[in-house]
């Protein structure tokens, strides 16, 4: 087994397992206690909504093949697995549906869906013991970690946002199993070597990589702090080293270790209406208001105007062919075309508009077909920091149909709203889960902050498994 390092530097990686164990569970405010907690109950929810999928089951299939020790508890399953397998399986089943919360960076780009590596603070959590405040707490420390990190990429790379997964995942897992600055530095590097995923998982006819890659990272995470734990060492001058990660990162400063602040990261993130992703939110809602204005009859709409805002992330997905004729299950959850499309001809958006391929039936297709994406700059400083549309629509017999979106259901600009969150758990587990079982994982996670460890909310989960069999 390798030495046992000891830090030299300090360079960022050192700097970042510093700032992780610094920031206490007793400073952070009870509001954004709360807000971790909607979003814990919120990404719970995503994963027993998910169980029916197809990638899901493979998953599923997998992870009982493979085996583990049973040390952690695993969303609608029985039997508990290893910790990287419980963080690979419950990662995947929370993003499967890109139903789980996403975030924006200040700047207005696409800042990703950091509740991916919540598995991450439960799998560490059952191991440790550790409370439930102390959980809430890696929660919020994960979300800040990924949120700086998101801000200093260089969005123009062909590399997805998802490998500062590889750095917030190993942080949250460290403060929970209490490692101490040297065993988490070396857990950083690790993970962090292992996280560059490319971005054709989300791009192109994309495939079922998009929901797993996440997953994928966080596992390895996992992995990475309980090999640090018993002596294995990384490259702690990742970002230094000219061979290292540092031009992925260009606008690394000491913002990366400021002091969390009372409106840090996780209190602007989001939760989502609709099964599809973050960019396509507001396009979905104005789809459903058009499909009201024409009385359910697209055929009254001759060309169609879909717009939305003008940064250089959405002109990437805009212009992707995979997207703008989509083939697979992943590329029509991320198409703007599609979405705009089965809205207006539904007048409904969830997972039934993407039952026995959607995408390909005539009455999509041929509203696709009279439907143009564009991106409107004027849109930008209406919803600062979000990801509005607007879909202007000519008719058939002279009248024009308009349906702007700015900030759609679920974003916030002042906290979360519990009551929705609850109803939106409660909506999308109605199918899987009695209610008695729904309201048990509620009350558990609303009252983790007062208990000593997870194994009341572990508990809840259990009860809940034993009806997705």
């Amino acid at each position: 087994m390798a030495k046992k390092q000891t830090l030299q530097g300090p360079g960022t990686v050192e700097k970042l397992a510093d700032w992780a164990l610094a920031t206490r569970a007793e400073d952070i405010p009870e509001a954004t206690l709360h807000q971790a907690k909607l979003l814990l109950l919120d990404t719970i929810g995503c994963g027993y909504a998910a169980l029916d999928e197809e990638v899901s089951r493979g998953m599923i299939a997998t992870v009982a093949e493979t085996g583990g020790a049973p040390q952690c508890t695993v969303i609608g399953g029985a039997a508990k697995t290893s910790a990287p397998a419980a963080v690979l399986l419950n990662g995947a089943l929370i993003r499967i549906l890109d139903l789980n919360d996403y975030a924006n960076t200040s700047s207005g780009q696409i800042g990703g869906h950091p509740s991916d590596n919540i598995p991450v603070a439960l799998a560490a959590a059952e191991l440790s013991g550790a409370t439930g405040r102390d959980v809430l707490a890696a929660i919020v420390v994960g979300y800040e970690i990924y949120g700086r990190l998101k801000e200093a990429m260089d969005d123009n790379r062909d590399w997805d946002g998802i490998m500062v997964s590889g750095f917030a995942a190993p942080a949250m897992a460290a403060r929970l199993m209490k490692l101490d600055r040297v065993v988490l530095a070396n857990a950083l590097a690790l993970s962090g070597a292992r996280a560059p995923t490319p971005l054709v998982v989300r791009h192109g006819a994309i495939s079922a990589a998009k929901s797993v890659a996440n997953a994928l990272v966080a596992q390895n995470a996992m992995q990475a702090a309980l090999l640090a734990r018993h002596g294995v060492t990384g490259p702690l001058d990742l970002f230094e080293n000219p061979h290292g990660l540092g031009a992925l990162f260009p606008h690394l400063d000491g913002s990366l270790i400021a002091p969390l602040a009372r409106e840090c990261f996780l209190m602007g993130c989001h939760v989502k209406a609709y099964p599809c992703l973050a960019t396509g939110q507001a396009i979905v809602h104005a789809g459903l208001d058009i499909h009201s204005q024409v009385g359910g009859d697209p055929g009254k709409l001759r060309r169609i105007t879909v717009a939305i805002a003008d940064t250089p992330s959405l002109r990437r997905q805009k212009d992707d062919p995979g997207r703008i004729d989509p083939t697979s299950r992943e590329a029509a959850d991320h198409s703007f075309n599609f979405l705009a499309a089965v809205a207006i001809v539904d007048g409904a958006f969830g997972l039934a508009q993407f039952e026995n391929e959607r995408w390909n039936t005539r009455d999509v297709r041929d509203v696709m077909a009279r439907l143009e994406i564009v991106c409107d700059a004027s849109l930008n400083p209406r919803s600062p920091g979000g990801f509005p549309s607007a879909i202007r629509a000519e008719g058939t017999g002279g009248k024009d149909y308009v349906a702007e979106v700015l900030d759609p259901p679920g974003f916030s600009r002042t906290g979360l709203d519990a009551r929705a969150v609850t109803e939106k758990f409660h909506r999308v587990t109605s199918d899987r889960l009695p209610e008695a079982a729904r309201a048990r994982i509620v009350e558990s996670v609303m009252a983790l902050d007062r208990r000593p460890n997870v194994s009341d909310f572990m508990m809840a989960l259990e009860q809940a498994n034993a009806h997705c069999g």
